[in-house]
């Protein structure tokens, strides 16, 4: 699922990298001021206690930190169940509409699915209770204004976590619920996603419809402006998953080396930026090279932009191994390795390409648009019509 820019490492947890989306700020921010300048003063103002702004943003600082935290052990649920169950997981991703666990993969059965979607708001729901509960224990002890206000605040936004969660909008966690019943009924996932979006679409739809008119109706204008933008997410992620579904199937069964384009031009790791840029660059006008040692393995991959990491009176004297990206598991296939797991590798890249590699040499290169050209090729020359088998 694309989002804006790219997405920071903060920490691991049970392994998995927890980044952070440049968005993810956003949502801090608007948080935070709604917190400080709203929740906490009216809570404040209902106890008949006077207090100063500092005290209100700290605890907006606190509230927001809590948060966060239940947004990670909601995805954190998903991923640790996913991984459980084969799916693998690159990570959990915190943005603009709060979090997603990265699956690389779809599911497997969709009784997995089920129970992978269904711990999110779960996890959720049982927060939002031990919170609400904690609250009445605070109630009852007398406990300070803030302490009771923070735990309340806690309570009522898991608890509208779950909620949100649950609705039948598919990519949200309803929506994969709904997914799973139907691909275990029919038997088919892309039925079964077809029918999910479908029905996400016409939820975000509504969702658009009743942010239009918070906004324009009433004096809800920000309540409804982010109604209307989580309602167009929704409506643009289902159709985002829908045709990743769609992609995978009419790349089922293919291998790489089908797509894969041959006229690579491999660079001596020792060859300077200077004959790097006249005799291969301006030459050939491809984006990516591979770099290769003296027996022609491959070391790295120098983009067609890579000498502007120096300055252009340092391309005499600086090699391309120098400026070149190390070669890892992760930015290299095989040529008989299926294109749907090309597909998956290209998704988790940074780049839009993947080496190919054959006993350690370079034979080719295979790209996101390679793969998307054929699709569109193969999607125009043999629809294939999909029925539901109830």
């Amino acid at each position: 699922m694309p989002f804006f820019g790219r997405d920071r490492t903060l920490f691991r947890l049970f392994g998995l990298p927890i980044k952070a989306n440049v968005s993810w700020l956003f949502l801090v921010a608007l948080i935070m001021f709604s917190l400080a300048e709203s929740w906490f003063p009216d809570r404040f103002r209902s106890a008949g206690v006077q207090a100063g702004q500092g005290l209100y943003w700290a605890l907006a600082l606190v509230g927001t930190f809590g948060l966060f935290a239940s947004l990670i052990v909601h995805e954190m649920c998903h991923s640790l169940v996913a991984r459980s169950t084969g799916m693998p997981v690159s990570g959990i991703t915190l943005f603009i509409f709060g979090g997603v666990s990265q699956l690389e993969d779809e599911p497997p059965t969709a009784a997995s699915e089920f129970v992978m979607a269904v711990v999110g708001p779960l996890s959720s729901l049982l927060i939002g209770v031990a919170m609400w509960g904690l609250y009445w224990v605070g109630k009852g002890q007398h406990w300070g204004v803030g302490t009771q206000a923070l735990v309340s605040y806690l309570a009522f936004i898991n608890l509208i976590l779950a909620a949100f969660n649950s609705l039948p909008a598919f990519p949200l966690d309803g929506g994969r619920v709904l997914r799973s019943i139907v691909w275990g009924i029919s038997g088919d996932l892309q039925v079964a996603t077809q029918v999910a979006v479908s029905i996400g679409s016409m939820i975000g739809f509504g969702l658009m419809f009743v942010g239009l008119g918070l906004m324009f109706f009433t004096q809800h204008f920000l309540e409804g402006l982010w109604l209307l933008v989580i309602g167009f997410f929704v409506r643009q992620a289902a159709q985002g998953n829908l045709q990743m579904v769609q992609m995978r199937e009419y790349l089922q069964g293919e291998t790489v080396r089908r797509f894969m384009t041959t006229d690579v031009v491999t660079v001596p790791r020792d060859l300077n930026l200077q004959r790097f840029v006249d005799d291969l660059v301006f030459h050939h006008r491809f984006d990516y090279y591979p770099v290769v040692d003296e027996q022609g393995l491959l070391l790295g991959v120098a983009s067609a932009r890579a000498p502007r990491q120096v300055g252009p009176h340092e391309w005499g004297v600086t090699s391309v191994g120098r400026v070149m990206k190390p070669i890892d598991e992760s930015m290299t296939i095989g040529p008989d390795d299926d294109a749907v797991d090309a597909l998956g590798a290209l998704r988790r890249q940074e780049e839009s390409h993947l080496v190919v590699v054959e006993n350690g040499r370079p034979i080719g290169i295979v790209s996101l648009r390679d793969l998307l050209g054929f699709l569109a090729l193969k999607i125009d020359l043999e629809p294939r019509q999909r029925t539901f088998r109830g």
